[in-house]
């Protein structure tokens, strides 16, 4: 029976590799032929410009597929930290950024002061990194993000919603299969399958809220994750005044980021 086991792993890596490798060749090509074109080709400054941020694109999206692909040979290995859910947002924002900015796409950022969490920073990160690619991905001519997280007693639940033409029915029963992709050219679709996996490893739920026309991905992570491994259980009514105020920050265009305050009542 071992060698059985040891055959299917090997097989199920195999194909890993094989994904990624095809996944990388649409943003290696996208680099390779701008750098060509930079390199024997007479350009106005706007034909440069948008050739560089193609590359920049590019270049994120490769980055992005390694991550996922080291991401699933650390699943093994769990790190599990307490960390602060508004600190992980900002995180992931600030990672997207500036492709962000070049698309012209707001982002807004509704988290709750206070709010911590045991789970493996690095995987959760890249999740939520994940579901914001891809909702640039959805708005090349700009559009905005919205962000949020809301605690319960048992749970912690983080939304990503976006202001694209949202996803079409046909492929919403298997959008987090393998392989499955919402119309996307530069990839074959294993970034959501890959952070549904993360979410489970956490005890965790990820799925689609129906939108009638917008986007919006849901993640669950359970706050008792923290008493099984010995430490203080949540508090989700803070007693201090300033956590119970909840943060919006947006994302303008521009590089500066305005944080604004507003009471939660």
């Amino acid at each position: 029976m071992l060698p059985v086991i040891i055959a299917s792993e090997s097989t199920a890596r195999a194909s890993d590799v094989v994904s990624i490798v095809h996944d990388l060749r649409n943003p290696l090509a996208t680099i390779h032929g701008g750098a060509e074109m930079l390199a024997g080709s007479i350009l106005s400054q706007a034909q440069v410009q948008r050739i560089a941020v193609n590359m920049y694109r590019a270049s994120v999206r490769m980055r992005e597929l390694l991550e996922e692909f080291l991401d699933q040979s650390r699943r093994a290995a769990k790190q599990m930290e307490l960390s602060d859910v508004r600190e992980l947002v900002t995180s992931a924002v600030d990672e997207i950024a500036a492709r962000a900015g070049l698309q012209c796409v707001d982002i807004a950022r509704v988290v709750p002061e206070g709010l911590s969490i045991l789970l493996d920073r690095h995987r959760i990160h890249r999740v939520l990194v994940n579901l914001l690619v891809n909702a640039l991905g959805a708005m090349p001519n700009g559009g905005s993000i919205l962000i949020s997280a809301v605690s319960s007693r048992r749970s912690v639940l983080i939304r990503v919603r976006d202001s694209g033409p949202g996803i079409a029915p046909e492929i919403t029963d298997r959008l987090f299969q393998p392989f499955a992709t919402a119309g996307k050219t530069d990839g074959i679709g294993l970034g959501l399958a890959s952070s549904r996996q993360t979410v489970l490893d956490h005890d965790g739920g990820m799925w689609v809220e129906p939108c009638f026309q917008d986007a919006c991905f849901a993640v669950r992570l359970p706050l008792d994750r923290r008493t099984a491994h010995g430490l203080p259980g949540p508090n989700p009514r803070p007693s201090h005044p300033a956590a119970n105020r909840k943060q919006v920050a947006r994302l303008n265009v521009a590089p500066a980021v305005l944080n604004l305050e507003r009471d939660a009542s």
